[in-house]
């Protein structure tokens, strides 16, 4: 296998598998020149530098089919997952999260601030209790508190929401009991069939893409595991 095959297939991955501005394509351009003299120069590399390719393409292949399988459930359905911005944004991300973990705490203000500049951001919530099934004292967790609120008082969703990301730590009976006197929603702090079944299908998902934990985010082509700076989400925006 000579070099020159070899940057061929990096060349698929630069022109066709990573979509790219036409501007930054002589950048790539070079970088590949520079990577074929390496590979002229030191061609016992050539078979590991191959197999990476080959494994990177067939994983973009995997992916590329995971999005088509679940594109509907993930994009197409603002019945089931909470979202926020524009109802009909030109760039949606999507978020696995889960209202017990520290670092979706801490992603919350980052994806907010990332919506009030950019208005063609929608993002959407993908709810995935991983922390806690049931919380301390109580009979359900805070997703499926939430998804009640956004089906039964969406109006109220937006204060519920920023109210759970806010405790730190864990949530227990008392914090949600807490947090439901305060926005007029103790009616939603009863189990629901319906919310369950959103959330296994959410685990299903999260499951088939082997996502190990939240936050993960969906921005166009990219899949973002854990968290990430504002200055770097931003960044994947532009």
């Amino acid at each position: 296998m000579t070099s020159r095959l070899v940057v061929g297939l990096l060349l698929t991955i630069v022109f066709w598998v990573i979509p790219i501005q036409a501007q930054e394509k002589s950048t790539y351009q070079a970088e590949l020149d520079e990577l074929n003299q390496l590979l002229e120069q030191h061609p016992s590399v050539i078979p590991s530098v191959l197999h990476s390719v080959k494994e990177f393409l067939h994983q973009q292949e995997e992916r590329r089919a995971l999005v088509a399988k679940h594109e509907g459930w993930l994009y197409n359905n603002d019945k089931d997952h909470p979202w926020y911005g524009a109802e009909n944004g030109s760039l949606p991300v999507v978020v696995f999260t889960d209202y017990d973990c520290p670092y979706c705490k801490r992603l919350e203000p980052n994806l907010q601030r990332l919506v009030s500049e950019f208005p063609q951001v929608k993002v959407i919530n993908v709810m995935v209790p991983l922390r806690q099934k049931n919380v301390d004292g109580g009979l359900m967790n805070p997703a499926n508190y939430a998804l009640n609120v956004w089906h039964n008082q969406p109006k109220q969703f937006a204060e519920v929401h920023q109210l759970l990301y806010e405790r730190n730590g864990l949530h227990t009976k008392h914090s949600l009991e807490q947090i439901a006197r305060k926005t007029g929603t103790r009616s939603q702090l009863n189990s629901s069939n319906a919310t369950d079944v959103i959330i296994t299908q959410n685990y299903r998902v999260f499951s088939d893409f082997q996502l190990r934990g939240t936050p993960a985010i969906f921005l166009g082509p990219m899949i973002i595991p854990g968290y990430v700076d504002y200055d770097d989400l931003k960044a994947a925006v532009l």
